[in-house]
């Protein structure tokens, strides 16, 4: 699959773009979070801008040894529980972690939250990149929408930065 490089100039002009859509959306995220390693610079950039705390939490389906840190998310969850969420990553690919993730958020809704963030939707999802052909539908603001006739590997300015 050829690939993308992504550079940190195309970055905060979608971060910007991102900001702008939930803007016009009416939405403020009380808090940032997000599973590393993908949505920590993300999380982090739009902690500040909003003056908002940003939690990361482990979570890798792809690189390395796969692991999905639930309990540390549903301890975010627990803090935050009525308050708006901002759910972060860099890419909606095949929609597996944002997923997994949402599975882990309605579970915890459901048994100790009282469907609170179903009520009121206080969890929007947001990416830098979302494939129209990801299983993941629920991404909120994007900074780029990617048809599956134009998918490429993205490669972030973090992952490959001595190549750039």
């Amino acid at each position: 699959m050829a690939k993308l490089y992504y550079t940190n100039k195309k970055f905060k002009h979608d971060l910007s773009e991102i900001t702008r859509q939930i803007a016009l959306s009416d939405f403020k995220p009380d808090v940032i979070i997000g599973p590393g390693r993908g949505a920590y610079v993300m999380g982090v950039m739009l902690s500040h801008y909003y003056g908002v705390p940003f939690h990361g939490f482990e979570w890798q389906t792809r690189d390395h040894e796969m692991i999905k840190e639930s309990t540390r998310l549903e301890t975010i969850l627990s803090k935050y529980s009525s308050e708006d969420i901002l759910m972060v990553d860099d890419i909606n690919d095949s929609g597996q972690t944002l997923t997994d993730i949402k599975g882990v958020v309605d579970k915890f809704d459901r048994e100790e939250n009282k469907n609170l963030f179903a009520l009121h939707e206080g969890i929007k999802y947001a990416t830098l990149y979302d494939k129209e052909s990801s299983s993941f539908g629920d991404v909120s603001f994007t900074g780029n929408v990617v048809t599956p006739e134009e998918e490429k590997w993205v490669v972030f300015p973090y992952e490959e930065w001595w190549a750039y």
